[in-house]
């Protein structure tokens, strides 16, 4: 039985380290390419983050299983448990952020306001220094420039309870003036470079978009706990045939 577990671990830690090699790669590529960017820097770390962890874990797990070292073992199952119990809080954590929004999928852009989203979700994503990285991908990446400004909603054109026209592929002022004196209304600009990147229903487009893919993330992470736990398991196995 013990034979079995360390063939079945050997064999899981494998496709983990082949796993690992792509992920590091693309974190390499990432900084090699980044340069002065902001933009590019600011997904470096975690993606990093995630391929070392991976390659650790695999390699311990490899050499555990397959030389029949204990001690190997035995840190790889503490390193492995403490990477369990910190997914799990990191996943229930989130998640109960994100859920205290009232934010729906299915909601019009332009009703997006940011009271409709936790003030954690505001701390962590949209306070002052960490929005101002992520106003500098927008501009980095030109995200409007490609796109037809009557389409776009909440970071590319101004709010539409504003009252302004689109005339000739800009936005003007009508001659009867604005409707409304809202701070999203004066923070518009036609500059490339401004737009509405400052606005708060950009600011809460941006949390949508986020509260969306954190449900794909989220199945991503409760694979990853299913995966680490059956690994949890195969090692305890390997380890107590191994004593």
């Amino acid at each position: 039985m013990s034979g079995v577990c360390r063939g079945l671990l050997f064999f899981t830690n494998s496709l983990t380290f082949l796993t690992s090699i792509p992920i590091l790669f693309l974190a390499i590529l990432i900084h090699s390419n980044a340069g002065n960017s902001k933009c590019n820097s600011y997904f470096n770390g975690p993606v990093m983050m995630i391929g070392i962890i991976l390659l650790v874990l695999s390699v311990m797990g490899m050499i555990g299983a397959g030389c029949g070292v204990t001690f190997m073992l035995w840190l790889y199952e503490w390193v492995l448990f403490l990477c369990i119990i910190f997914l799990l809080c990191f996943t229930i954590l989130v998640g109960i952020g994100m859920n205290k929004s009232s934010y729906k999928s299915d909601q019009e852009a332009e009703t997006f306001h940011l009271s409709q989203f936790s003030e954690w979700l505001q701390r962590t994503f949209v306070d002052k220094d960490d929005w101002s990285h992520i106003r500098s991908c927008f501009t980095e990446t030109r995200l409007c420039e490609e796109i037809d400004p009557g389409e776009v909603k909440g970071c590319c054109k101004p709010p539409p309870y504003c009252g302004y026209e689109l005339k000739n592929g800009r936005w003007i002022v009508p001659e009867s003036g604005l409707r409304s004196n809202d701070k999203d209304c004066t923070t518009w600009s036609d500059d490339p470079n401004i737009l509405c990147y400052d606005c708060n229903t950009c600011k809460a487009g941006y949390l949508a978009r986020l509260k969306d893919n954190w449900r794909k993330l989220r199945a991503f992470f409760t694979c990853l706990i299913v995966f680490l736990v059956v690994n949890f398991v195969i090692g305890c196995c390997a380890f107590q045939g191994s004593r």
